[in-house]
C-alpha cells in the first residue's frame, strides 16, 4: 500500500501542475466557450437572421471552440495532439465523403436561410411541389401543397433547381386569354372585357389593366386581358373575372369557339379507273 501512495505522489509531484493546468484550461475554456457562443447567438438575433441559422451556427462554433479547449488540455498534460489532429482531419474527411449529399442539402439549407429566396407562409414552386412554404430547415424544405399533401424537398435541389415565389411581389398581374368566333365583333369583345375590369373593384388603376387582341388563332381570335391587382386578391380576381367574361358573352350572343377540324373526304379512284371514270 506504501508503495502505490509513494507512486501517486511521485506522479503527483511530476505532473500534478500539468494536471491542474489541464483541468483549469478544460473549465475556463468551456465558459468561454458558453460565453462566446451566446453573444454569437445574439449578434445574429440583433442582425435578424433566422433561427433555425442562429441555433445551427450556435451549436457549430461551440462545438468548435470546445473541441479547441479539449486538445489544448490534452498539449498540456503532454499528450501528442499532431496524431489526434491528423487522426480527426483523417475522420472527418471519410465522414465527409460518405455523407456528401448529407452536407451538399447542410450548404444549401444554410445559403438558403442567408439568402431568403422565399420565407414561410410564401407560395413556391420548386422542385415539382407548388404550394405554402411550412417549414424550412437545415436539411429540408417543406411545402404544404395545394391539395394538403405535404412534399418535403431537398435543400440542394430547392436552392438549385429553378425556383418560382409567387407571393413575393406586392402586386401580380392576371393573363386571361378569351377566344372569341372570327364572326363576331372585336371591339364589342373588347369593350365588354374592358366593362368588366373597370367594374371589378380589386383590379388597381396602376398599373393600368389592358385589354388586346394577342393572336389569330386556327378555331378563334384570341384576346388578352391583363389586370394588375393585389396578391392575395390574384386567384379571387382571376376566378370570379372569368365567370363574368362567360356569362357577359353569353348574354351579349359573343361565341366562345371551341377547337375545330374540317375533315374533307374525296372518293378513291379505282386502280387503272380513269380519273373521269
Amino acid at each position: 500500500m506504501e508503495s502505490i501512495w509513494e507512486q501517486v505522489r511521485v506522479w503527483l509531484t511530476l505532473y500534478g501542475m500539468q494536471v491542474v493546468g489541464a483541468i483549469a484550461i478544460l473549465v475556463i475554456g468551456i465558459i468561454a466557450a458558453k460565453v462566446i457562443t451566446n453573444i454569437f447567438r445574439k449578434v445574429l438575433r440583433r442582425a435578424k437572421v433566422d433561427e433555425t441559422l442562429v441555433s445551427f451556427g450556435g451549436n457549430v462554433l461551440k462545438f468548435v471552440l470546445i473541441l479547441l479547449v479539449v486538445i489544448a488540455a490534452l498539449a498540456r498534460v503532454g499528450f501528442q495532439t499532431s496524431s489526434l489532429i491528423a487522426m480527426m482531419g483523417a475522420a472527418a474527411l471519410a465522414v465527409g465523403l460518405s455523407l456528401q449529399s448529407n452536407l451538399a442539402n447542410l450548404a444549401a439549407g444554410v445559403l438558403i436561410l442567408i439568402f431568403r429566396p422565399f420565407r414561410l407562409g410564401e407560395v413556391v414552386e420548386v422542385g415539382g411541389a407548388f404550394g405554402v412554404v411550412e417549414e424550412i430547415t437545415i436539411m429540408v424544405t417543406k411545402i404544404r401543397m395545394v391539395d394538403g399533401v405535404l412534399a418535403v424537398v431537398p435543400n440542394t435541389k430547392t436552392f438549385s433547381d429553378k425556383l418560382i415565389n409567387y407571393t413575393a411581389a406586392k402586386k401580380r398581374r392576371v393573363d386571361l386569354v378569351v377566344g372569341i368566333g372570327y364572326d363576331d365583333d372585336i371591339k364589342k369583345a373588347k369593350d365588354i372585357l374592358m366593362r368588366l375590369v373597370s367594374e371589378e373593384q380589386r383590379i388597381l388603376k396602376e398599373p393600368a389593366p389592358t385589354v388586346m387582341v394577342l393572336e389569330l388563332g386556327d378555331s378563334s381570335v384570341n384576346l388578352g386581358v391583363r389586370p394588375w391587382v393585389n396578391n392575395a386578391d390574384w386567384w379571387g380576381v382571376k376566378c370570379d373575372l372569368t365567370e363574368k367574361i362567360k356569362l357577359a358573352f353569353d348574354a351579349e350572343g359573343i361565341n366562345i369557339p371551341y377547337p375545330q377540324q374540317d375533315v374533307h373526304l374525296y372518293p378513291s379512284q379505282a386502280s387503272g379507273a380513269s380519273p373521269q371514270g
